[in-house]
């Protein structure tokens, strides 16, 4: 995978939390903060996974502990004690494990986290990892000797379970996709086609799901310390797993064929049972393996012809825009791995669990549910993933067929015309391949015959468009115009679609006839204008979702409402890692013990059922207009096209994010953005301005005054234990961007050398950015024209007296795709605060040289 994909590999994993600062909140104690570096994120995760999956109590478990190895003292990354006691004591001889961590770059152990094991007397055993690889130890209890094992135990359970596994040991997992990595860099081969590696995984994972489903108490998809270091005896075991996955194959031949199997090797194949062997796959709630699984499958498939990741965010919303019931017949002409029909799916499953009906009349509505999706990719690998995805949730993968669905639907098998025939769906949810560029594009003949939008049109002077005979094959049409005049043909009247489009066809020139045909067989229902990094790591195209319902032949509708959305924040950076939502300090939100992404698709659908209730709210984010308001030059669908006018400003900012030259970036999505705690202030006694616990407190005058004549002094020994940690929060630090609250709201200033380390009102909102040039740039733009209006007119309202960080991370920055231009512009400010720096620096010494001179006390 290439380092893009590993980033955001990482990313879906479990996320470990930070603060305003940045720094790790520590699992086992969250008023602990940890450095960010790789090694420690790694160990975090192996804390969660040691608490939430193995069971061993929190308060049994220490990090940096020390461990006397001899006369010296060495420091473990992590330690697992007998019980509460020996943790607070760090009682050396009830040490249980003791973990070893290691940052991705370090391939292999040196030895050191086995000489901890062999000094702890009482120590049973042990591990190390770097995150994409962990090797366990065992301290043989007859020798002493330090073994290569297979596993940690669970708590209360003993070493030698490892393998011998009940179903009732099983674990129900929190996490799977840490271990699919691993399964990943066990399996991966040089020079074997990806999707290949992606198919034995899915078959594995069929396997352990057969295993599981079976009657026995033992496992099969088992291996034993003794299996995996014997050769026969592992291929023994291997072998298990082989024939569990025939009994699948055989199961479903129109998946599978006759000679089909994994065609990892009995080493490869034995470090994937060892991996996944633990897990009760079938008590996993379908997100926890479906999610891992989608992850897995995404980072071998993806990015190849045109395909690409849709993120999952986008899905769930277009599937709650369209509300789907068990009555629906669902289409992905384009499915790839079936991601739309799963969620389709799970969408219905959940409503049909929250109604009223008896448990056995809810079982049979699902399995008809499973009986009306349908998908068709043109990939053969593709549509065997998607079936193998319907098989690990409710067995639908009989809907699913390859063909090309831009060619004559009629090629598609007549078993699935007569259940999803032309004008048989009622729902369609995809996203087609989309792009301009000329590979991509659609030339052949065959397939161009079949569209209106296959031919050349004009219009002439009454407005009128003319389509010749004569087909458009030498330039080629986007797939993703041809894809949506096919959906529609696809849908039964009164059916609903929802479509990923490529957002320069909802007002560009070549796509005018196709939204004129649209619009004369369909209602308009929505167009929503996805975040730029929506796709990424994968892709970096702009793209929108329209949502249609298909007329009758004879139905006349007149003017109606059109809901119009822009999504202003998609919680994840361009590099795929995760954005959560943070409190006015600057930390995390946590919901249901989860850390919430900071997204508003979420709203965008909640608020489009509120449009269709007639309950709408409307703001510069979401709004609605009528079909008369559409442009009768353009036919535009393009939500920034009819923006509320009374916002110029973010009009302008939003238009120049729509140019080549620019990126939109939320400033939330680049800087962390908090103001801290309100808090009673531990005034010094007056006159009183040094001394060990005085700390300097600069009001919001004060830090726009050069000279600080307005500063104040605070005593930490007159401060709570809170009030001490409201100080550090408060605490700001040399190049923060401080953006006044109240008062004389929106004023942008910058901590100078003079502020550093010490604390500020919490009336300034903090705007923290690591990069030094887009600090810069940020700033500038903050303290201009068009940034005021964004805080002041359009973001934050004209009858408020407070800003929040929460409106301030909501603007909207307009960054130059010409990384030199952001450094001229950051440069510049950051020369000039230099300046000023140095003119402070100089005021001061001139002050007290003439004080000197004069013999006056400073």
């Amino acid at each position: 995978m290439s380092a893009e994909l590993d980033k955001w590999v990482e990313s879906q994993e479990h996320q470990v939390p930070l603060d305003a600062k940045g720094k790790i909140i520590d699992y086992l104690n969250p008023d602990v903060r940890r450095e960010n570096t790789p090694e420690e994120r790694i160990r975090q995760k192996m804390t969660v996974a040691l608490v939430e999956e193995l069971g061993y109590p929190k308060a049994f478990i220490a990090l940096e502990r020390t461990i006397n190895i001899g006369t010296e003292k060495k420091r473990a990354d992590i330690v697992i004690y007998a019980d509460e006691l020996a943790c607070a004591e760090n009682n050396q001889g009830k040490i249980l494990i003791i973990g070893e961590v290691k940052a991705p770059s370090i391939k292999a152990p040196d030895g050191q986290g086995v000489s901890y094991i062999a000094a702890a007397t009482s120590a049973q055993g042990g591990f190390w990892t770097n995150g994409s690889t962990i090797i366990f130890y065992r301290k043989d209890p007859n020798t002493g000797n330090i073994i290569n094992w297979l596993g940690l135990p669970k708590y209360g359970h003993g070493w030698d379970s490892i393998g011998h596994l009940k179903k009732s040991d099983l674990i129900v997992p929190v996490d799977l996709k840490i271990a699919f990595k691993r399964c990943h860099n066990a399996m991966y081969r040089t020079g074997i086609d990806s999707e290949d590696v992606a198919l034995d995984m899915v078959r594995i994972i069929l396997a352990k799901l057969e295993d599981e489903s079976s009657s026995k108490d033992d496992c099969d998809f088992s291996i034993t310390p003794d299996e995996y270091g014997d050769p026969k005896l592992k291929s023994l075991a291997c072998g298990r797993v082989q024939a569990l996955f025939k009994v699948v194959r055989d199961r479903f031949p129109d998946v599978f064929t006759s000679h089909e199997k994994i065609t990892a090797s009995d080493d490869q194949l034995a470090i994937v049972i060892s991996q996944l062997q633990q897990y009760a796959f079938m008590d996993a709630p379908h997100d926890v393996i479906g999610t891992a699984y989608e992850v897995y499958v995404a980072s071998h498939l993806k990015g190849e012809r045109g395909q690409f990741f849709t993120n999952r965010l986008a899905v769930n919303m277009m599937v709650r825009m369209l509300n789907p019931t068990e009555k629906d017949v669902i289409l992905d002409p384009s499915c790839g791995s079936g991601g739309f029909l799963i969620t389709a799916m799970n969408y219905i499953f959940g409503k049909i669990d929250n109604s009223n009906r008896t448990p056995n009349a809810k079982e049979v509505l699902k399995r008809n549910v499973v009986h009306q999706l349908f998908g068709v990719d043109i990939s053969p690998k593709l549509v065997k993933i998607a079936k193998a995805n319907m098989l690990l949730g409710k067995d639908g993968h009989g809907g699913i067929e390859r063909g090309n669905s831009l060619d004559d639907i009629n090629k598609l098998t007549a078993t699935f015309r007569e259940r999803a025939g032309a004008g048989m769906v009622s729902m369609i949810l995809t996203n087609p391949p989309f792009g301009a560029g000329y590979d991509i594009r659609i030339k052949e003949p065959n397939i161009l015959r079949h569209f209106a939008a296959g031919r050349v049109w004009n219009v002439d002077d009454d407005g009128v468009f003319r389509y010749e005979e004569r087909l458009n094959s030498k330039v080629g049409v986007a797939p993703e115009l041809l894809f949506l005049e096919r959906c529609v043909e696809w849908l039964k009247p009164g059916g609903v679609l929802g479509i990923v489009m490529a957002k320069g066809q909802l007002d560009n020139r070549e796509a005018l006839a196709v939204r004129n045909r649209v619009l004369s067989t369909c209602k308009l229902l929505a167009v929503v204008n996805l975040h730029e990094d929506t796709f990424e790591p994968f892709c970096g195209s702009k793209a929108s979702v329209i949502f249609l319902k298909k007329l009758n032949n004879k139905e006349v509708v007149g003017d109606y409402p059109i809901y119009m959305a822009i999504s202003n924040k998609i919680g994840q950076t361009s590099r795929g890692e995760p954005i959560y939502k943070r409190d006015s300090e600057g930390n995390p939100v946590i919901k249901s013990g989860c850390f919430v992404l900071d997204e508003d698709l979420s709203d965008i659908a909640e608020d489009y059922h509120k449009f269709v209730a007639g309950e709408l709210v409307e703001s510069e984010f979401r709004f609605s207009i009528k079909r008369s308001d559409l442009k009768s030059d353009s036919l535009s669908f393009n939500p920034i096209q009819y923006l509320p006018k009374h916002n110029a400003a973010f009009e302008h900012v939003l238009l120049l994010g729509e140019s080549d030259d620019f990126q939109l970036h939320r400033l939330g999505d680049i800087a962390t953005v908090f103001n801290g705690p309100r808090f009673k202030r531990p005034y010094a006694e007056i006159g009183v301005t040094s001394g060990p616990t005085i700390r300097k407190y600069f009001t919001g005058t004060a830090l726009t005054q050069l000279n600080s004549d307005n500063i104040k002094y605070l005593d930490e020994q007159r401060a709570s234990k809170q009030v001490l940690k409201n100080l550090e929060a408060l605490t700001i630090y040399k190049g923060y961007i401080l953006i006044s609250d109240s008062g004389t709201l929106g004023r942008v200033t910058y901590a100078l050398q003079q502020h550093d380390g010490h604390v500020a009102t919490n009336n300034l909102i903090r705007v923290v950015i690591e990069d030094r040039y887009l600090r810069g740039y940020v700033y500038e733009f903050l303290k201009s024209e068009t940034g005021q209006s964004l805080m002041l007119k359009n973001a934050y309202g004209t009858n408020q007296e407070h800003l929040e960080p929460d409106v301030i991370a909501e603007i909207p920055i307009p960054i130059p795709r010409d990384e030199k231009l952001i450094k001229k512009i950051g440069k510049s400010v950051l020369e000039s605060i230099e300046s000023l720096e140095l003119s402070i620096a100089s005021n001061l010494t001139a002050e007290r040289t003439l004080a000197e001179l004069l013999g006056v006390n400073q």
